[in-house]
């Protein structure tokens, strides 16, 4: 098996991956830094791009998404940019973010109850009832989703820059909406799913769990949100043209 993985796989398909790997290692050192090593994400984004360039360039892979690397690369350098300049704190503290922070609370006991797990709040502290590894968590203002709904609009201006002449109003207003209540359900959940984890499994497998989804789930669900969104704006419309009886 191994020597049938290794004859598809190029040399030059593994060092894609290699520098794929590396550019994740570099992410992983920024985050354990406390994000003062500033020049890390930089170079982080460009040795992923350029990994997943050289690893998979030629393939049908490569070709679906050749189109969204530069979209890709930006959403990593908003988001970083976000959380280093400020802008991240300034979105979460507002009165916008304390509001979504009451939305996400609210959602959340109600999920987590919809799923079996016995909950209640007490203002921004959700509690667990019965045999939980956690007595209990606190949701706060940066858990809202707030920064999240910000960065998709700015991910959508990218992608109205790039494709707002050739889209028609209507489709690119469903994707609008539909992706702003897509990607921010998605960040919505991950308040539930922590709240999984740490009844089973603790509060430090919490705090990993915490330390690194929300990060990775803002960028899967943007990159779901373009893929998506060109796939259908590109896609063209069938017209059936009836001839008249003569």
């Amino acid at each position: 098996m191994l020597q049938s993985i290794r004859s598809r796989l190029s040399s030059k398909t593994v060092f894609g991956l290699v520098l794929m790997s590396f550019a994740f290692g570099l992410y992983f050192i920024y985050q354990t830094g406390n994000g003062k090593m500033l020049f890390l994400p930089p170079i982080g984004i460009a040795v992923f791009v350029a990994g997943f360039h050289v690893g998979f360039s030629g393939t049908s892979f490569y070709s679906k998404f050749r189109g969204m690397m530069l979209f890709m690369a930006l959403a990593v350098f908003m988001s970083w940019m976000a959380w280093d300049t400020g802008l991240h704190d300034y979105i979460v503290n507002s009165s916008y973010g304390s509001f979504l922070t009451g939305v996400t609370i609210k959602f959340s006991v109600y999920v987590l109850n919809l799923l079996g797990y016995n909950v209640s709040n007490t203002g921004g502290q959700i509690i667990f009832s019965g045999n939980s590894m956690i007595q209990s968590f606190d949701v706060v203002n940066s858990c809202s989703g707030a920064d999240t709904t910000i960065l998709f609009l700015a991910a959508f201006i990218l992608m109205l820059a790039d494709q707002g002449r050739r889209a028609s109003i209507r489709k690119l207003a469903v994707c609008f909406v539909g992706g702003g209540i897509g990607t921010y359900l998605v960040s919505m959940m991950r308040v539930p799913l922590l709240g999984i984890v740490g009844y089973h499994y603790g509060y430090d497998t919490l705090e990993t769990y915490h330390m690194y989804s929300g990060y990775l789930i803002f960028l899967g669900s943007i990159v779901a949100f373009w893929y998506l969104s060109l796939r259908w704006i590109n896609k063209k419309d069938h017209v059936v043209i009836k001839q008249a009886s003569p």
